[in-house]
């Protein structure tokens, strides 16, 4: 996942959040589907955010060598 990608996820999940507050009655099978949804951004997130960590870790590593 790039990181328009991982943008691209926060703004979906964004509107997944926005779609049930602004739902006066829930479709359960509409909700089910947005949630399904939601879970599977939030896994692909956090795959992206925990790669972004580890070249973090990685790029300060090569830092403290060269110091």
């Amino acid at each position: 996942m790039e990181n328009n990608k991982l943008k691209e996820s926060f703004k979906k999940l964004e509107a997944i959040v926005k779609w049930f507050d602004e739902q006066k009655e829930i479709d359960v099978e509409a909700g089910l589907e947005k949630v399904k949804e939601g879970s599977v951004l939030i896994k692909e997130s956090k795959k992206r955010l925990k790669s972004l960590e580890n070249e973090f870790e990685s790029v300060k590593k090569e830092i403290a060598k060269e110091i």
